[in-house]
């Protein structure tokens, strides 16, 4: 009789996906709050700067609209296209390490470069994406990661549930137009007190 290795068939509740996908987010912001120790002190303070004329002109020109719709987009756009091929298993994961490990390392250079004033701004900045954004990662990455174990195992993989699917798209367009509208404005009412 033969035995024939089989790898372990994911079993469980999305929730525990889910879970999975929030330990490798957690890790990514721990080695963006690690790395931190990389960046020179000179490039923070040339980092102040561009940081603080980036906010002063998001309050004259807003931002295009076409780079907000991308800052939106990209990280659940690629989590959704890994949940077809078996290589998501692997890849899903790491896309969620990298959104953690950038976003802690934006707000680390934020608070350095800036000091409180700066933490105030990565708020304003990335605050109202992260509000939109996050949840519909998770969500898409934990369908696409069971598409994609699927795919490994070699099973037919089950119909994505659509309707999650447009609820986020719907979420992430919300939060653009928001991002568009909120940002200029909180940036308005910050700028005189990091000056």
């Amino acid at each position: 009789m033969k035995l024939q290795h089989r790898r372990p068939r994911l079993t469980g509740p999305r929730q525990t996906q889910t879970g999975l996908l929030c330990l490798f987010f957690a890790a990514g912001i721990l080695g963006g709050f690690l790395a931190r120790r990389i960046v020179k002190s000179d490039d923070l303070s040339a980092l102040g700067s561009y940081v603080s004329s980036y906010a002063s002109l998001t309050v004259q020109q807003p931002a295009d609209i076409i780079s907000v719709v991308w800052a939106y987009l990209r990280y659940p756009a690629a989590a959704f296209l890994l949940g077809f091929t078996a290589w998501g298993v692997m890849l899903l994961p790491l896309l969620c390490t990298a959104q953690g490990f950038f976003l802690s390392f934006s707000v680390y250079c934020f608070a350095a470069s800036l000091g409180r004033s700066g933490v105030t701004l990565a708020l304003a900045a990335l605050g109202i994406r992260c509000l939109f954004v996050l949840p519909c990662l998770l969500a898409i990455a934990s369908d696409s990661f069971a598409g994609a174990w699927r795919r490994a195992e070699k099973q037919k993989p089950e119909k994505r549930d659509r309707r999650r699917l447009l609820l986020c798209l719907f979420v992430l367009l919300t939060g653009t137009v928001a991002e568009c509208t909120l940002v200029p404005k909180l940036f308005a009412l910050l700028l005189p007190r990091i000056a």
